[in-house]
């Protein structure tokens, strides 16, 4: 799975929960969320169009402006994250990966031990 980058990410979290929207709407929706400056419609447009040029979105006209819409499911493109950063950063193995997350403060405390457990235990034990 390919990678995108924080603002790509934003606008596909914002289709994924909305459904196809045009780009102002998008660029509202991003600037009403924004913690830093607003955004133009061209530098959304931009995110957008790299998005369908990509596989990531379709592009379809209406009337004067343009529908995009999600191609990539939010499961999908997650679940390829994963496995991805599994792969790269644990060779392959999943305990490695639960291992880490069981080391994650920011993880409830609660949490952390059951994904501890079944890292070191596994589902069984």
């Amino acid at each position: 799975m390919e990678t995108i980058g924080p603002l790509q990410l934003r606008v596909m979290h914002f289709l994924w929960s909305q459904g196809p929207a045009t780009v102002n709407t998008v660029q509202e929706h991003i600037n009403q969320h924004a913690s830093n400056r607003a955004l133009a419609y061209t530098t959304i447009l931009t995110v957008m169009r790299n998005l369908a040029r990509r596989g990531f979105l379709s592009q379809t006209p209406q009337r004067r402006s343009h529908l995009f819409a999600p191609l990539v499911d939010e499961r999908t493109y997650k679940l390829g994250m994963l496995r991805q950063m599994r792969h790269d950063l644990f060779a392959g193995q999943a305990e490695g990966l639960l291992s880490y997350l069981a080391q994650d403060d920011e993880v409830d405390s609660g949490l952390r031990e059951r994904i501890g457990h079944v890292s070191r235990h596994g589902t069984h034990a």
